[in-house]
């Protein structure tokens, strides 16, 4: 394919095109031009985003609620912040079938001894269950084939919390995408491979809730039905770099609401005690456990307080070495996609 082949339906204007190009959205007027695979432009929706200033002050604002990063506020310069809509296709599909499990639960019966006092027995019993499974489920997934890991799959779990208003990119005129519109990455997977990922994973999401529920499954017999309302949506993703010292951290953004879904952030100083603290201390009680469990000759203590300190230890020091904290949605840790 060459570049210069292909041009703009509604204004005329060169589009950049390569092999993979299922739909390429004109950069000067937004029309979704088709190029290849199967794809209906009727069918490929946008959520507009904010500009790039309502980012950088949806930023400063999550300094100014986070603990350590008020503290250094001082020394965090902004270096850049990058904003890009994402493909992904989304669709709903009816699945039916009959699934049969087993849950090994516990039974306990109440009994009196001879002398009187009521004890309790207590044995494991399987118990063998039957559903009909008869729903429909909305699902969702890249239409690329390379994900970014960071922040991708945060940036679907916010969606899917609060979707938000979506447009047809058609009904789009030149002055409405002139004030929301970005880079689009490229859409790499047509709508007969993104139906065909759909009614698989649909019947991978029936599977893991039985598996999550259950010990064994026994039978299993769930099919999915041809998705519908199948549609290309173009999802608005920021990334807020910013220098603390001499590293580079992020912050990703959903560009529909400024919400931060996820973030690499500096340890200060003072976290970094905590975590040396907690190391220590982990050190401490798996040397005391052992120490006491092996003087009162109860080697089931020791090895507990060794295994415990040991794991406290690791994590803590792990945390030190890290030199960098990450959060996913406000939650501090240590990629779904199709």
């Amino acid at each position: 394919m060459q570049d210069v082949a292909f041009r703009c339906e509604r204004c005329g204007a060169p589009l950049e095109v390569s092999p993979e190009t299922i739909v390429a959205v004109c950069p000067y007027c937004g029309y979704p031009n088709h190029i290849s695979g199967a794809l209906k432009t009727e069918n490929v929706r946008i959520v507009p985003t904010l500009n790039k200033n309502a980012i950088a002050q949806a930023f400063w604002k999550r300094v100014e609620r986070d603990f350590d990063l008020k503290r250094m506020k001082n020394l965090i310069e902004l270096v850049d912040v990058e904003g890009h809509y994402a493909p992904y296709w989304a669709g709903t599909v009816h699945v039916e079938g009959d699934v049969e499990y087993t849950v090994e639960e516990e039974e306990c019966t109440s009994y009196t001894d001879s002398q009187g006092e009521t004890r309790q027995e207590c044995h494991t019993v399987e118990r063998h269950y039957h559903e009909h499974v008869d729903r429909n489920l909305r699902l969702m997934g890249s239409a690329r084939r390379q994900v970014q890991s960071f922040g991708v799959d945060d940036v679907i779990r916010h969606y899917r919390e609060s979707p938000p208003d979506s447009k047809r990119l058609l009904d789009l005129d030149e002055d409405e995408w002139g004030k929301i519109k970005l880079e689009i990455l490229n859409t790499e997977m047509d709508e007969n491979q993104a139906k065909l990922m759909i009614r698989e994973d649909a019947v991978d999401v029936i599977r893991r809730e039985f598996s999550s529920k259950s010990d064994r499954i026994d039978y299993f017999d769930v099919t999915a039905d041809e998705p519908e309302n199948v549609s290309l949506l173009l999802l608005p993703m920021w990334t807020v770099y910013y220098k603390v010292e001499n590293s580079i951290f992020h912050v990703v953004f959903a560009g529909w609401d400024g919400k931060d879904v996820a973030a690499t952030e500096p340890m200060p100083i003072w976290r970094r005690a905590q975590y040396l603290t907690g190391a220590v201390m982990g050190t401490i009680i798996g040397a005391v456990g052992a120490a006491y469990g092996g003087a009162a000759g109860a080697s089931l203590v020791a090895l507990l307080a060794t295994l415990f300190g040991a794991g406290l230890g690791g994590y803590f020091g792990a945390k030190v070495l890290e030199g960098q904290r990450i959060e996913h949605g406000g939650r501090l840790l240590g990629a779904r996609r199709w």
